[in-house]
């Protein structure tokens, strides 16, 4: 079963940075049709420039002024006087405005494709996490992760959160919150969510092994900072705490004694209750 989960989250990894992939080489293939098309169309419009000076007897500038204004379609200049200037214009005219519209279409067609959408969007949350300071970093959007983002989302502090599972990046796509696709035990993963300016760390992957490693790596990077560990095993407990956790919290234990509280506190109640109608019989006799 957990290979069977590993070679799923794997597989959804490989599509997800697949997808990056190709929208990073279709916004490149779309710069150089762009460089491409803005270098012919200058080329257009000097030589007809060059035509204009020509066949109409004026200027370079001034048939360039001509070109830029056909090719704009202003309609200020008055039309050629001469059978070359009208060619050239009929020229222009057919290749200047058509290929203005193609690049128009290839721009319409790149965004409604929607390839270069998430290379944006991820600019954009880079920017984001680069403008925090005082911030926490939560790795793992499991069960557990996301109660404390929501926690701290209620606290009104700031935070990002690290996972590399493709269903949970599903789910923070349709959050707001501020996150980065990644394993938190890679360096470049932590300067990017800003270890350096951050406040805390919490690491509650489901993984005992992940999050020691994440620990390790993040009190390397930060001596000062404070991490907060989900041990799952007990075991566990005294590695994360040699690792350089501050505080360890297990999900289990923590939900074992909330029950038995509960329980005990239900079974107090009803202990006062049975005996509170005899203490007051107790108290009327005497």
């Amino acid at each position: 079963m957990g290979g069977r989960r590993a070679a799923e989250q794997q597989e959804g990894r490989t599509r997800f940075f697949m997808r990056a992939s190709l929208a990073r080489r279709e916004l490149r293939r779309f710069l150089r049709r762009l460089v491409l098309l803005a270098a012919l169309l200058t080329i257009l419009n000097l030589t007809c420039a060059a035509l204009f000076a020509v066949f109409e007897d004026e200027s370079y500038w001034e048939g360039l002024m001509r070109t830029l204004d056909i090719v704009t379609t202003t309609g200020s200049i008055p039309h050629p006087k001469t059978l070359g200037g009208e060619l050239t214009k009929l020229v222009l005219i057919t290749l200047g405005l058509g290929t203005l519209f193609y690049v128009v279409v290839t721009i319409s067609e790149l965004f409604v494709a929607g390839e270069v959408s998430g290379l944006l969007e991820e600019r954009r949350m880079q920017r984001k996490i680069a403008d925090l300071r005082d911030h926490y970093l939560i790795w793992g959007y499991g069960g557990v992760g996301h109660q404390v983002a929501r926690d701290l989302h209620e606290a009104g502090q700031q935070f990002v959160v690290i996972d590399d599972n493709p269903e949970t990046i599903e789910d923070l796509e349709e959050s707001d919150h501020l996150y980065i696709n990644g394993r938190g035990s890679h360096d470049e993963v932590l300067h990017e969510a800003g270890i350096e300016r951050a406040r805390g760390v919490i690491a509650c992957v489901d993984s005992d092994a992940e999050n020691i490693f994440i620990t390790l790596t993040a009190r390397g990077m930060r001596p000062d900072i404070e991490i907060v560990a989900r041990a799952s095993d007990e075991a566990s407990e005294q590695k994360l705490l040699r690792a350089g956790a501050d505080d360890i919290v297990s999900p289990y234990k923590a939900s074992g004694h909330a029950m038995a509280r509960l329980a005990l506190a239900g079974r107090a109640e009803e202990l006062a209750r049975e005996h509170l109608p005899a203490f007051r019989s107790g108290g009327t006799r005497g």
